[in-house]
């Protein structure tokens, strides 16, 4: 091992200021890593690798994000670290007793991917850079005096304790019972949340650890881009530490050559602009193809002057009902429809006025509460999911509601096509707002209601269009069948009479 990593008595001389002993110690072990590597982390990796050595010595309980273009050596960086940090932590915890304590007995790593073969990319990456040659010389070192063990999806390092599991994140899979310090999700962005937040996030808990997210963008939000977004927000405030590393391939082409010729080929192969290259170098998320609505989108069609409407009687309105499945709710939205003014394609201008969410009622309280509610309108019509309940709650309807027109709604793949591609249409075309005034964005139904708008997820399944919510625990898609079903009332309606009048926006 090089003079300046071995530890000696001169340690002791180490400053006491916590943040420079920290500083101090991650720069030991980097040192470590360009040693077992054989070449020093590039600029863009060494930035990662020390917040990462630097959480878990001072047991922030980091969610780290790394999001990098594809082949930049995101897996070698993390096999780097990983590999330097399971020989070193253990010893320099007899120098730091205060500080590395919880090291004493190891540093446990968890490698997981969304499947088992995946979690094999990153764990052979690992297994390799401490089966090295340069590994195993350091590792004879008498300062280390080390030796290895593998067993099946286990590497141990038999003298000080520390080891590296690989794990499957598949929801599938049992996991439970495992206890690291720090663990890998790698291809985080195909991770299944419900495993990562149940199952692999409460194995840190006792040793109070980080997590590192590792991918590439998709189509579609997941955890993984929540945590991004949410730790790009974290890092805009004072104070903060850098936790999301984000690495496009212009970055890595500064440093390697050989790199940004390949990425420039295909760049001309496939166009800048295509969602290859997009997603896996230019870092670019491609929500608007695999989400109902964007964040960016929601707040477009938000009208920040208008606030939720409780009473209109001046012109009709379109009402959509979505009737409750088992822990869904039933959720009714109130439409305003411009009948005076379509456009040159016969189409509407639509705002949505009200809503109304019922959970965890009997069926005749949400009779009582729906007719109650439609009172305050007047109502043109009335459209609903004829599946499941749907056909029970329109028959009933028509008997409490005679003079509105209920309509039951086909469910079929097809008929569902039809109404995402009406409701998709009018919001492109700006004929869709929503009230969005401050007053109106502490409700709780908006606030349901914008999740659920940002957490549909978009899929075309041949000639077909399935929007739903994503397949993990919470996660409801009540308010936005509603919409559909009242926006679908207008694709085909010829325009009622009605008396010009002023709006209340």
């Amino acid at each position: 091992m090089p003079d300046d990593v071995t530890a000696t008595e001169d340690e002791a001389a180490l400053p006491h200021d916590k943040a420079t002993l920290v500083d101090v110690i991650v720069q030991k072990i980097l040192l470590v890593i360009d040693e077992l590597s054989g070449h020093p982390l590039r600029p863009y990796q060494r930035p990662f690798a020390y917040r990462v050595l630097e959480s878990l010595i001072t047991e922030d309980s980091a969610k780290i994000t790394a999001l990098w273009s594809r082949q930049s050596g995101k897996s070698e960086t993390v096999a780097d670290t990983v590999a330097g940090a399971v020989i070193m932590l253990p010893r320099l915890a007899k120098i730091f007793p205060d500080l590395l304590s919880k090291f004493s007995e190891g540093l446990w790593v968890g490698v997981f991917a969304p499947t088992d073969e995946m979690s094999e990319t990153l764990y052979s990456r690992i297994v390799s850079r401490l089966t090295s040659e340069r590994a195993q010389e350091i590792l004879a070192d008498p300062e280390i005096d080390e030796r290895l063990e593998s067993r099946g999806k286990v590497i141990r390092l038999k003298k000080c304790g520390s080891l590296i599991r690989r794990q499957t994140a598949h929801p599938k899979a049992a996991i439970e019972g495992q206890t690291y310090h720090v663990v890998f999700i790698d291809e985080c962005q195909a991770a299944d949340d419900k495993v990562v937040n149940k199952s692999i996030a409460p194995m840190l808990t006792s040793t109070a650890g980080s997590i590192v997210m590792t991918g590439t963008p998709t189509y579609n939000k997941s955890g993984f881009y929540n945590q991004i977004q949410l730790n790009k927000r974290a890092a805009t405030r004072r104070g903060q530490r850098q936790n999301h590393f984000e690495v496009e391939w212009k970055t890595v082409a500064k440093h390697f050559p050989r790199y940004g010729k390949f990425v420039r080929s295909e760049m001309e192969r496939l166009g800048e602009d295509s969602d290859e290259f997009k997603l896996s170098y230019r870092l670019i998320w491609m929500l608007d193809k695999g989400m109902l609505v964007t964040s960016d989108k929601f707040d477009a069609l938000g009208d920040t002057k208008m606030r939720v409407v409780t009473d209109w009687h001046k012109t009709p309105i379109v009402v959509g009902i979505d009737p409750a499945r088992k822990t869904d709710s039933t959720v009714v939205t109130a439409v305003w429809v411009n009948f005076d003014y379509p456009n040159e394609h016969g189409q509407y201008e639509h705002r949505i006025l009200n809503w109304l969410d019922l959970q965890g009622q009997d069926w005749e309280t949400q009779y009582f509460r729906i007719v109650d509610f439609l009172s305050h309108y007047n109502v043109l019509a009335v459209g609903i999911d004829a599946g499941g309940l749907g056909d029970v709650v329109a028959q009933r309807l028509r008997v409490l509601m005679p003079h509105a027109d209920i309509r039951d709604l086909k469910s079929d793949r097809t008929s569902q096509t039809k109404r995402w591609s009406h409701m998709m249409d009018l919001m492109n075309k700006g004929l869709l707002a929503w009230p969005a005034h401050a007053k109106t964005r502490q409700l709780r139904v908006w606030r349901n209601f914008r999740q659920q708008m940002e957490d549909a997820e978009l899929n075309y399944q041949g000639p077909h269009i399935i929007v739903a919510a994503p397949a993990v625990d919470a996660a409801h898609d009540d308010y936005v069948d509603s919409l559909s079903n009242a926006l679908y009332l207008t694709a085909e309606m010829t325009m009622p009479e009605a008396e010009m009048t002023h709006t209340p926006w």
